[in-house]
């Protein structure tokens, strides 16, 4: 999930923090990072159909250690399958079967420890054990809302109108998306996490990741996550996070960068490339989200008047809903 070797590069601005430290404070989860998990304690059970809800008491745990803390959960749950990433979830969903394969396999030779290794990887959240989540937190009085399409973007939505201090998850792709505050390594046992603030970006320097980011703007930055692959585009191969930067900081800008891979010719650009790029730029700046201050559907950050909306784009950063996912207040 999200950016390859971003973590990484962002390894020297990485703070451990205790769950204290964000008392008072509002985080957004990302629910189904906290229900896949949760599966892996049952992927057995799961996948040969047996009846088991330990996936909801995973979250539920750590949705009460956070309170413990006095932290209000705000838990966002993934909508409806966004076109953009039609590739990446194939992709997905063919892994699975093949390790569903894998498993039935070894278990009917009796090699059950082997047979739950694949098992663990051939489940997948379903709707329904999403709804099995959402009746606990009702039952708890926690909130929630339902993105209309990807929970990066509603988190990123929700933190940027001030719902939100900061999101809990485990996909890099939040900082592309221009969170400011975002937490990784949730440790229960400990109850602590890995804190990365945007803030800090400039101190990121090439002697300690790399590559630095001193004085590199947002644009700059998701213009390296893109070209370096990402859900929504495939990287040109060749072309990881590191040289993704050295191409950027060379040529400064998108186009150039191709143009000179062109010239050059030892990586290969495919056809329509820039067309692609731009695209992907647009989900992670204006993906639709679901404002729970005037209760319907926007999109992340505003389109300039001028780019207006065609089918394609309309495609990528998700068609508009008229059935919206509204959120649950704890007084629902």
């Amino acid at each position: 999930m999200g950016i390859s070797g971003l973590l990484t590069v962002l390894k020297p601005i990485q703070v451990t923090r205790h769950l204290s430290d964000f008392s008072g404070q509002t985080l957004a989860i990302d629910a189904y990072v906290w229900l896949h998990r949760g599966i892996y304690t049952c992927a057995t059970e799961l996948a040969t159909g047996k009846s088991t809800k330990k996936y909801v008491d995973y979250g539920m745990q750590r949705i009460r250690l956070l309170r413990h803390h006095n932290i209000q959960p705000y838990v966002v749950f993934d909508g409806g399958p966004l076109p953009a990433k039609q590739g990446t979830e194939s992709g997905r969903k063919q892994r699975r079967e093949e390790n569903l394969a894998k498993a039935k396999a070894l278990a009917a030779e009796g090699k059950q420890s082997q047979a739950r290794e694949f098992y663990a990887k051939c489940v997948d959240v379903t709707p329904q054990m999403a709804y099995q989540f959402i009746k606990a937190l009702r039952a708890e009085g926690i909130q929630y809302v339902v993105a209309p399409y990807e929970a990066d973007a509603q988190m990123a939505y929700l933190e940027r109108i001030g719902l939100v201090d900061g999101i809990i998850t485990e996909d890099s792709d939040l900082l592309v998306f221009g969170c400011r505050n975002v937490l990784f390594k949730f440790d229960f046992a400990s109850s602590t996490v890995t804190s990365i603030s945007r803030a800090d970006f400039s101190s990121v320097t090439a002697a300690e990741g790399g590559i630095s980011l001193a004085g590199w703007t947002d644009t700059q930055f998701r213009a390296m996550a893109i070209l370096s692959g990402c859900d929504y585009l495939p990287s040109i191969p060749g072309v990881g996070l590191k040289t993704a930067w050295s191409l950027l900081r060379k040529h400064r800008s998108v186009e150039q960068v191709l143009r000179a891979l062109r010239l050059e010719g030892k990586k290969s650009v495919p056809k329509g490339y820039l067309d692609a790029f731009h695209l992907a730029e647009k989900v992670f700046l204006h993906q639709r989200v679901y404002c729970p201050l005037d209760e319907k559907l926007v999109t992340l950050t505003e389109l300039p008047a001028e780019q207006g909306y065609d089918a394609e784009m309309e495609a990528y950063i998700g068609r508009y809903l008229m059935v919206i996912h509204c959120l649950d207040h704890a007084t629902h």
